[in-house]
């Protein structure tokens, strides 16, 4: 039952993130302001602050506060995975995109268009491989000892900490290279839900791919000039991708979170 709990955090990250789209901004600033405060225990008379110290501590009291209350119950649990689901902020700016070339601002200028297009089409890959496929498989591997939110929520203070620190910029970018290996895997499994053959893609890393299964990449491998229409396409295979993801985790975690 505990396993089910991902999904619920999905749609309640559905609910945050697309009605409001700068809540990771919030969410960002409030784990920065949590993370001064450990610094100001860990800062010494000279004024040198034990920067490794201080984050360990802080993410150690993170988990130590957040795994009881994830073992009360899975809404519990779902409500505290949530937030970490910070990727779902970038469909709305997408949507924006959209509207804006939809508005023909860019009708006499073709190569202005084309490359907003691709830009957009190609953010959209790394928001959900660190901000949806990462913190799910970390909830996920959590899952089984209630570590679930503990991990999800630990990973994105160490996003949110990446440009001030490097040790914590080192091990979030650690685990979005692994998660992009999934995702990237997943893309190619769904790819024929957008009409693509992924025998017929290529691309190195997440956001090649995606340029290449819309068929936008700006190689050989192009299907059509790049239009609008491909911001939603690209979100829908995200999107779906994500789906599939979670449902994979979920049946594999159903044997062990029972």
């Amino acid at each position: 039952m505990r396993i089910f709990a991902i999904p619920a955090a999905l749609l309640l990250a559905c609910c945050i993130y697309l009605p409001l789209p700068r809540a990771r901004e919030g969410l960002d600033a409030a784990l920065v302001r949590l993370h001064r405060l450990f610094l100001r225990a860990f800062t010494r008379k000279d004024g040198r602050t034990d920067d490794t110290l201080a984050l360990v501590t802080c993410l150690l009291v993170l988990c130590g506060v957040l795994v009881p209350l994830a073992s009360l119950h899975f809404l519990a649990a779902a409500a505290l995975m949530a937030p970490a689901f910070t990727g779902l902020s970038a469909l709305s700016s997408g949507a924006r995109v959209k509207d804006e070339l939809d508005s023909g601002k860019y009708a006499r200028d073709i190569p202005a268009y084309e490359t907003l297009v691709r830009e957009t089409c190609r953010s959209l890959a790394p928001a959900f491989v660190s901000g949806m496929a990462a913190p799910m498989l970390l909830c996920a591997a959590g899952m089984p000892l209630h570590l679930g939110p503990a991990l999800g929520l630990g990973y994105t203070l160490l996003c949110a900490l990446a440009s001030q620190l490097p040790a914590a910029a080192c091990a979030a970018q650690a685990v979005q290279r692994f998660a992009e290996r999934i995702f990237c895997a997943f893309m190619l499994l769904c790819s024929g839900a957008v009409g693509r053959n992924p025998l017929r893609t290529g691309g190195c890393g997440a956001q090649e791919r995606l340029l290449s299964i819309l068929g936008i990449a700006g190689d050989g491998s192009d299907t059509h000039a790049p239009m609008a229409g491909d911001i939603p396409q690209g979100i829908f295979l995200c999107g779906f991708s994500a789906f599939i993801l979670c449902l994979t985790l979920c049946a594999v975690g159903f044997v062990l979170c029972r």
